[in-house]
């Protein structure tokens, strides 16, 4: 069984309370709105895969991140970690859309009630609420572990 290393991050805007949201078409499973992120490379450290993530997805360059959480997916052939970070300390100018898809700042407690989130946001948002601090999804049973 592969394990591949992911990461996701909330950009908070602390001046206004809206996040930035990717509203991503382009991987099978992930559509949907959704935090920007993606895969950690092989020879690159955890937080410099999400400063790299950030500033591919959103064009912000972004620091002071805080770990808040993962979640894992285990499948028939794969072992998912995802690792979960926010950050109110950015700059630059958020682009409108990427490879991607859209992106946007959008009020955070409008957003938590949003339709249309990724598969696994509504999960997601457990973590970045302080509710969690790990998931463990089984996805062939679909079980789930809530971890505090």
């Amino acid at each position: 069984m592969k394990t591949r290393l992911m990461n996701m991050i909330k950009i908070i805007n602390p001046n206004t309370n809206e996040v930035v949201v990717l509203d991503k078409v382009k991987k099978e499973g992930w559509e949907g709105l959704t935090f920007p992120g993606g895969k950690i490379e092989e020879n690159e450290s955890l937080m410099a895969a999400a400063i790299r993530e950030a500033k591919e997805e959103t064009d912000l360059d972004i620091k002071n991140l805080k770990f808040v959480g993962f979640i894992t997916w285990l499948g028939e052939e794969f072992k998912d970690v995802g690792l979960l970070y926010q950050t109110t300390d950015f700059s630059g100018k958020l682009v409108a859309e990427n490879r991607e898809g859209n992106l946007s700042w959008v009020d955070y407690e409008k957003f938590k009630k949003m339709d249309g989130m990724s598969l696994s946001m509504d999960k997601i948002l457990k973590i970045y609420e302080g509710e969690y601090s790990e998931i463990f999804w089984d996805v062939r049973t679909d079980e789930i572990s809530y971890i505090k």
